[in-house]
């Protein structure tokens, strides 16, 4: 009881309070203590740099778990935003392999941004980072 109700124990001494009363607080105080240092040990885990704030006092560890699940959420936002890019380019480009598409280009029809030989480099260098990921994850 005096780690966890050191508060109350003037009023269990005075008669104001009971002494199975103050031993269920200090248990629930206990177990809060408990839970935060549960969460601030799976902080440290999932995010360093949020734990150390909220042991530095610039972050209380709500709004740090807050910060953390908002950080997952845009991290999800952004892999679906990118799948659904490489889905749209990736296999497109596929399928021209081996036809005669590239030799049909014609600058002339092109859209804003016509493509240019170092556009051409910038997507061999995309499509050679893509292919060292893919590789590094293990993907098919």
């Amino acid at each position: 009881m005096l780690q966890h109700a050191a508060d109350l124990v003037e009023a269990v001494i005075n008669g104001a309070m009971g002494l199975d009363e103050a031993y269920t607080v200090a248990r629930e105080n206990k177990a809060k203590a408990n839970s935060a240092e549960v969460q601030l040990a799976r902080l440290r885990e999932e995010d360093p740099e949020l734990a150390e704030r909220v042991v530095e006092g610039t972050l209380t560890l709500a709004g740090a778990w807050a910060e953390r699940t908002e950080r997952v959420e845009e991290d999800k936002r952004q892999r679906r935003v990118a799948t659904r890019l490489l889905d749209e380019l990736v296999p497109p480009l596929a399928q021209a392999r081996g036809t005669r598409t590239f030799a049909r280009y014609d600058p002339a029809y092109a859209g804003p941004g016509p493509i240019t030989r170092e556009t051409i480099a910038h997507a061999m260098t995309a499509l050679s980072e893509m292919d060292q990921v893919w590789q590094e994850r293990d993907l098919p």
